[in-house]
């Protein structure tokens, strides 16, 4: 087995050279798999037929690392996972690249390299790392999850005097035309998409913990790539900045999180039609507290506007569309059963006010409703 991950990761990384020289004993081997239960009263949740309920919810991934030196490491994970349409249980390479630490203040990191995104974009497949199910989801989108994590490229980092870190990052993005991206680009403009191209993007990610043991302060730049997608009418461009300000507290068994995100972008139709100009906003408060050794509880509430400066949805009546399409509120409610080392459980209910990112046609669409969600996971 080791022999065939030696091979795989040599591969992956484009080593040359004889495996036996590996240290076999160093290869680090983690991995999860989850299978979970969907279902909505009113609407689907995005792209999964929940209002019928749905078991097309899981994913599974496996994870190599091997520390070559004391100041380089590599480390490659495959995913397989399915949401609704997205994913269909295709294996992937999620992320994979080298890391070399000059030193404490400079790093160089090379290859598909997870994006700091917030406060948890780097460890979204870690179930056993959080409480709920699902992130918030008014900052940390499930459906373009491909896009948003990982950059293939280059990347420094460090950390610097008074407990502050930094990465930046610059390179590509996953960008496919079955992917989750491409499919918010089909239901704006209401037509398939048959190619998609998407420039090269940085990132900026700048960490600070505080004084106040337990507090610390977060900001994310992303710039997204610039993206043109082939449409029957022609040619639809996208672009888009990212900025996320987030703060995070802990105390013993208490966790306190609260992000916002606020980002500027713009739909244009053949280099002259502007489909939409504007800026979309969103935030969440969350808290959990671990009220024993199996049993954790958890809620957040956030909200998510299309555009910022009509957020009672009065410009989509001119275009035929509900007002509350402009917006979703999610007050969430999670329990967290540890059922032992290796096994999780969760239930989670959403209770919902708004349409933004409902899939189901709008006509038959309400704008209150409920998501329950069921999930168990097993980790090694």
């Amino acid at each position: 087995m080791k022999r065939v991950i030696i091979l795989l990761m040599t591969s992956v990384f484009g080593i040359t050279g004889n495996s036996a020289a590996w240290d076999t004993d160093q290869i680090n081997i983690h991995g999860f798999i989850s299978q979970g239960f969907l279902i909505t009263d009113h609407n689907d949740f995005y792209y999964a037929d929940t209002r019928d309920g749905t078991f097309q919810f899981n994913e599974a991934g496996i994870s190599f690392a091997s520390e070559l030196t004391d100041n380089l490491r590599i480390g490659v994970q495959l995913l397989s996972r399915d949401l609704g349409d997205i994913g269909n249980n295709e294996m992937t390479v999620d992320w994979a690249f080298g890391d070399y630490r000059y030193r404490n203040w400079l790093g160089i990191r090379a290859g598909k390299i997870k994006r700091p995104f917030g406060l948890y974009n780097r460890f979204r497949d870690i179930d056993a790392a959080r409480t709920s199910i699902f992130l918030p989801l008014m900052v940390y989108d499930d459906i373009p999850r491909e896009t948003y994590l990982a950059t293939t490229g280059v990347g420094i980092y460090g950390y610097l005097p008074g407990r502050i870190s930094y990465e930046l990052q610059y390179g590509t993005v996953q960008m496919d035309t079955d992917g989750g991206s491409a499919r918010n680009m089909e239901a704006l403009s209401l037509n398939p998409i048959s190619d998609i191209e998407a420039d090269e993007s940085y990132t900026a990610y700048a960490e600070w913990e505080t004084p106040l043991e337990g507090l610390t302060l977060a900001g994310t730049l992303f710039d997204y790539p610039d993206t043109k997608a082939k449409i029957p009418l022609g040619e639809m461009e996208f672009t888009a900045k990212f900025y996320l300000a987030s703060a995070e507290y802990l105390h013993g068994n208490l966790s306190l999180a609260a992000e916002y995100r606020y980002v500027p972008y713009k739909y244009i139709v053949n280099d002259r039609f502007t489909l939409r100009d504007q800026t979309g906003e969103s935030w969440y408060a969350s808290v959990s507290y671990r009220l024993t050794d199996w049993l954790t509880m958890g809620t957040y509430y956030g909200e998510l506007y299309v555009n910022k400066d009509d957020k009672g949805g009065k410009g989509a009546e001119t275009v035929g569309l509900p007002r509350a399409s402009m917006w979703r509120k999610d007050l969430a409610l999670t329990t967290r059963f540890d059922i032992s080392k290796n096994w999780i459980f969760k239930l989670e209910g959403h209770m919902m006010n708004g349409l933004a990112q409902v899939t189901s046609p709008l006509n038959e669409a309400s704008e209150n409703w409920f998501l329950f969600a069921a999930k168990m996971t097993f980790t090694f």
